[in-house]
């Protein structure tokens, strides 16, 4: 008999769905974070501060140098080489200074000076906080991460970037696809995916790329707590929520309707599988990119099915060989999204070069589920449900990137973890009642 959820339990469950409100209600609120270039005044920035004192620029090449001092501020050099049109206008001080304060601006940076040499305007100015420090007097740049609800960058800006560091230092963690020489990085583009990268300068230590680690490692650690806090803690509690409740009430509903003919439970998976795999024919289409994983895990639900509806493979089982037939179900079903994959279906195939496991991979907890069913029947309950909530984390895991700060709609990421484990839920019904209506070992009774 499964206990009825105890008082201390429904509290934590109330808390839970407190703290995933509280998150809907507050992120929202943040700003949608503003595109910006690496180097704005190298670029988009400085093209619009000119219009808006009416001169009609085009950038015909600019490059920068960043070089970075030891309390963390940067000093930039910025040369853009303009069309020649528009440069005789900027010989006027008054008017290149003003276009240049309104173009550092955009990063809230200090103009030191301008100047212009023929057809090339040079800017200097000053970003306060380009740089943290860091143990092992290590200099962490995080000028190039994305701040969510503020800004991400999109690219570099510049036709050509040179970061350099203080004087008996190096650039040990540089940008993807830079040209490091000792103190110099130069770079000629940005990739924007993620959250930005970061630098870190090292000093002439032979521990420095331990230091260099250890940089970047702490300020991912907060990120790495909440996300695994909201994104995998509160939808992994919610499932196993939802499944202590169903087998609580599975167990109340009594042995003579919850634990018969393991036949008739067994086709219902069977048949529950089957008509996902024919849904395109009943529901009138295929959606191209979820259809064929669907077709994948209903052929996983029909071997898992058939496999538990025959009285030997019943007869047999312990809570190893259970767990066993539910991996052989989910192998059926990553083979069948592989043969999905290699044969031209049109809107039922998998894209080449698709991760199949990924695909299929939010079958598994479903399949588990069974597992569930079973060991709340003949062994313990928390053995089954560390099983399937395992894998259901492990599914969120690799949905989620747990190092990615998030931006404004972080939200939705909580809101779909929560759904999912709803629908795991609900889906798995029916596989709960399979496990939990087999025979168990020897009669009844923990084994294995």
């Amino acid at each position: 008999m499964v206990r009825r959820p105890s008082r201390r339990s429904i509290v934590v469950a109330a808390l839970l769905v407190a703290a995933l409100f509280g998150v809907v209600l507050a992120v929202p609120a943040t700003a949608s974070p503003r595109p910006v270039a690496v180097c704005e005044p190298c670029d988009r920035g400085f093209v619009s501060a000119a219009r808006a004192h009416g001169q009609n620029v085009s950038i015909q090449r600019s490059t920068a140098t960043m070089r970075v001092h030891r309390d963390g501020s940067a000093t930039w050099v910025v040369e853009n080489r303009l069309n020649d049109s528009a440069a005789t206008a900027f010989e006027n001080a008054s008017l290149r200074r003003s276009v240049a304060e309104d173009a550092v601006a955009i990063h809230d940076d200090r103009l030191l000076s301008t100047s212009v040499s023929g057809d090339t305007v040079r800017l200097r100015y000053r970003t306060p906080d380009a740089a943290t420090a860091a143990p092992g007097g290590v200099l962490r740049v995080d000028y190039f991460r994305d701040d969510p609800g503020l800004y991400v960058h999109t690219d570099l800006g510049a036709d050509r970037l040179t970061l350099v560091a203080p004087a008996g230092m190096t650039v040990e963690r540089s940008l993807p696809g830079a040209d490091v020489s000792g103190r110099r990085m130069t770079v000629a583009s940005f990739d924007s995916r993620g959250d930005g990268p970061f630098v870190t300068l090292v000093p002439d230590d032979p521990l420095g790329p331990l230091w260099s680690l250890i940089a970047v490692a702490l300020p991912l650690a907060s990120v790495v707590g909440r996300n695994v806090l909201l994104l995998l803690g509160v939808p992994a509690a919610v499932f196993a929520g939802g499944l202590r409740g169903l087998a609580w009430a599975v167990s109340a509903v009594g042995p003579r309707t919850a634990t018969t003919t393991p036949d008739r439970r067994a086709l219902a998976v069977v048949a529950l599988g089957v008509l996902t795999l024919v849904h395109p024919l009943y529901a009138g289409f295929a959606v191209a990119g979820s259809t064929p994983p669907l077709l994948a895990v209903g052929a996983g639900a029909v071997a898992l099915g058939a496999a538990l509806s025959v009285p030997t493979v019943r007869d047999h089982l312990s809570v190893r060989r259970l767990a066993v037939v539910v991996c052989l179900a989910f192998v059926v079903a990553v083979a069948a999204g592989a043969l999905l994959r290699a044969f031209p279906l049109g809107d039922l195939a998998i894209r080449d070069g698709a991760n199949v496991v990924g695909l299929v991979s939010p079958a598994l907890p479903v399949y588990a589920v069974t597992f569930v069913g079973y060991t709340a029947a003949h062994a313990s309950l928390r053995r089954g449900l560390a099983v399937a909530v395992g894998t259901f984390v492990l599914v969120l895991a690799t949905t989620f990137s747990i190092a990615s700060q998030g931006g404004s709609l972080y939200f939705l990421g909580v809101v779909l973890g929560v759904v999912g484990a709803v629908a795991g839920v609900v889906v798995g019904v029916p596989f709960f009642l399979l496990g939990y209506g087999l025979p168990g070992p020897d009669g009844g009774g923990e084994t294995d």
